[in-house]
C-alpha cells in the first residue's frame, strides 16, 4: 500500500467526535397517506404501485366511473369522486394523493352565482367572491366538510370559521389533522408520462439542501403581479439568514443560469416585465433565452403564472405559460401550480417565502406547500411526493449517505486533483467548496466535519472502539496517485486535526 493510502486509513481510525444535526420536523409518514388512482388509467395504476414500493405502508384506492378527462363538473365530483373517497377515509389519513388519470380541474358548469345560500350548518351566506373552478387536490383538503356545489364555489374564505379558509395557513408547525379543524393535506403525482412521474418520485428520495445546490429567485419589479409576490421576502427573510446559496435578480434580465444545480426556482415566467420569457422556456434548450441550469434532485418549481398546472398533457400549455409537467420532464421534482386563473394576490397564490422557510426547516413538501397557501377549495394544486424532505447535505459527505467518514475520505483520495464543472458529480468526487477542483480546502472541510451525521443516518454511531481496523483497511481499494510533499503534509495535518477533536458522549 502506498503512503497516501496509509494516510487515508490512519485518518479513518483516529478517535473522532460525533455530532447530530437538527431532526426532520415534518409529522407525515406513509401510514397516513391514501393514494387515489383512476381504475381506467394504466398510468395511474402503475404510478400508485411504484409509489407504494417506495413508501411501504401507504393505502391505495382505485376509483371507477370517472372517465379520463382532465376536467369534470361539480356534480360529477360530488356524485362520483367524493363518495368513493369518503368510504375509504379514516381519522388516520392525513394526506390524500392523486395520480395521473385522475380529474384535474372541477368546473361549476351551468351553476350560477346564487347571491346567497344556506350552508349545511344552517348559516345563510352572501357570496361576494364566486369561483367557477377548483382543483381536485384543493377540494380534497376539505372533503369531510364541503359537500355542495355552493360551498365549492364560495370563496368568502376570509369570514371566520369559513370552510374554504385554510386553518393551517402560516402555522409553521407540524401538521395535525385534529388541531387544524379536520382538514387534510393533498398532493398530485403527475407528469407527461408515468416514467416522468416515477423518476420524480425517485428524485424526491434523494433531495438535499446545501452542498452544490442553489436557489434561483428571478423577480422583476415590472412584472404583472410584482406587487403581490413574496420573492423579496424569500431572499431577505429566508435565504440570506439561513446562508443558502442563491442568485437573485429584480431587473428585466431573464435569469437562465446558476453556479450549480438548482434546488429551488421562483420567477414570474412569461410575465417577467420587459424580460418576458419565451414560450417553452422550461423545455427549449437550443436558444439563449431558455433555462440552461440543471435541476438538482428535489428541485422545486414555483412561478407566478396563472395556468402552470392547466394540463399534464404534453403541449397543453395555455397562453404560452410554462407547465409543472415540463419542469418534471426536464429533471425537476415537485412544484406548485394553478389549474385555472387564481388572480395575482398573496391571498390567492402560494406564498413562496413561507413555503421555502418550512421546507428548509425540515418539514415535508405537503406541509410546506399547504401551510403557505391561504385558501382551500380553489385552483391551487401541489405536485410531487408529499413526503419529500430537503435533508441537509453535510460538507464532506461525498456519497450523501448522511455520514462523513471513511467512504467520503476514500472518494476524495481517489479523485485527488480532479477538475470539472461544479455540481453533483464533482461533489461526489470530493469537491466540497464548489471551485471545480478536489484539493486541500476540500480535505480541510472533510476533516472539520469528520464523524458528523444527519438525524436519519441509518448506520451505527461511530467511535474508535467500533471501528474494525482490518475492514477499514480493506475498504480503501480505489487507486490513489502518488502524493506530492504538499499533499502528504496536508493529510498529516488532517490526521492531527482529527486526533485533537473532543470525544463525544458516544466515544469510548
Amino acid at each position: 500500500m502506498n503512503l497516501m493510502r496509509t494516510v487515508w486509513v490512519l485518518a479513518a481510525v483516529v478517535t473522532v467526535g460525533v455530532s447530530s444535526l437538527p431532526p426532520v420536523l415534518g409529522a407525515l409518514d406513509p401510514s397516513g397517506v391514501l393514494v387515489l388512482y383512476n381504475a381506467d388509467s394504466p398510468d395511474g395504476a402503475e404510478i400508485t404501485s411504484y409509489y407504494s414500493q417506495v413508501h411501504p405502508g401507504v393505502k391505495t384506492l382505485g376509483l371507477s366511473g370517472l372517465g379520463l378527462s382532465e376536467e369534470i363538473s361539480a356534480d360529477e365530483y360530488l356524485a362520483a369522486v367524493r363518495p368513493q373517497v369518503l368510504s375509504a377515509l379514516s381519522p388516520a389519513i392525513d394526506v390524500i394523493v392523486t395520480t395521473k388519470g385522475m380529474p384535474l380541474r372541477i368546473n361549476m358548469g351551468s351553476h350560477v352565482d346564487p347571491g346567497s345560500y344556506t350552508d349545511p350548518q344552517g348559516v345563510n351566506r352572501q357570496v361576494f367572491n364566486w369561483s367557477r373552478y377548483s382543483s381536485l387536490e384543493s377540494e380534497l383538503t376539505r372533503i369531510d366538510t364541503i359537500g355542495t356545489w355552493q360551498q365549492m364555489g364560495d370563496q368568502t374564505w376570509y369570514w371566520p370559521d369559513h370552510p374554504t379558509d385554510n386553518p393551517y395557513f402560516n402555522r409553521q408547525s407540524a401538521f395535525d389533522r385534529d388541531a387544524f379543524d379536520g382538514m387534510r393535506l393533498t398532493a398530485r403525482l403527475d407528469g407527461f408520462t408515468a416514467e416522468d412521474v416515477k423518476a420524480s418520485i425517485d428524485r424526491a428520495q434523494n433531495a438535499f439542501r446545501g452542498g452544490p445546490n442553489w436557489f434561483v429567485v428571478d423577480d422583476d419589479t415590472n412584472a404583472a403581479g410584482a406587487g403581490a409576490d413574496k420573492m423579496e421576502a424569500l431572499v431577505s427573510n429566508v435565504l440570506e439568514p439561513l446562508q443558502v446559496q442563491h442568485t437573485s435578480n429584480d431587473t428585466d434580465t431573464f435569469v437562465t443560469s446558476a453556479p450549480g444545480p438548482v434546488v429551488g426556482y421562483v420567477s414570474h415566467g412569461v410575465h417577467g416585465g420587459g424580460k418576458t420569457a419565451p414560450d417553452g422556456y422550461l423545455i427549449e434548450q437550443d436558444h439563449s433565452a431558455a433555462l440552461q441550469f440543471k435541476p438538482a434532485d428535489g428541485a422545486v418549481f414555483h412561478t407566478w403564472e396563472s395556468y402552470n398546472a392547466y394540463s399534464f398533457t404534453e403541449g397543453g400549455n395555455r397562453g404560452g405559460q410554462a407547465l409543472v409537467a415540463e419542469w418534471i420532464q426536464r429533471g425537476g421534482t415537485v412544484g406548485t401550480g394553478h389549474v385555472e386563473e387564481p388572480g395575482a394576490s398573496p391571498f390567492n397564490v402560494t406564498n413562496e417565502d413561507a413555503m421555502f422557510e418550512m421546507l428548509l426547516d425540515g418539514y415535508t413538501w405537503a406541509e410546506a406547500a399547504w401551510s403557505a397557501t391561504p385558501q382551500l377549495s380553489y385552483v391551487n394544486t401541489i405536485v410531487g411526493d408529499p413526503l419529500m424532505v430537503l435533508r441537509e447535505l453535510l460538507p464532506g459527505d461525498a456519497n450523501k449517505d448522511g455520514f462523513v467518514g471513511l467512504a467520503d475520505l476514500s472518494s476524495l483520495g481517489a479523485n485527488w486533483g480532479a477538475t470539472g464543472e461544479p455540481g453533483d458529480e464533482m461533489w461526489s468526487r470530493g469537491d466540497f467548496n464548489g471551485d471545480g477542483l478536489v484539493g486541500l480546502s476540500d480535505l480541510s472541510t472533510l476533516g472539520a466535519r469528520w464523524g458528523d451525521f444527519t438525524q436519519d443516518y441509518n448506520g451505527a454511531n461511530v467511535s474508535l472502539g467500533e471501528f474494525d481496523h482490518d475492514s477499514a483497511l480493506a475498504a480503501v481499494t480505489a487507486p490513489v496517485p502518488e502524493p506530492s510533499t504538499t499533499v502528504l503534509a496536508a493529510a498529516g495535518l488532517f490526521v492531527a486535526t482529527l486526533a485533537t477533536r473532543r470525544r463525544s458522549r458516544w466515544a469510548r
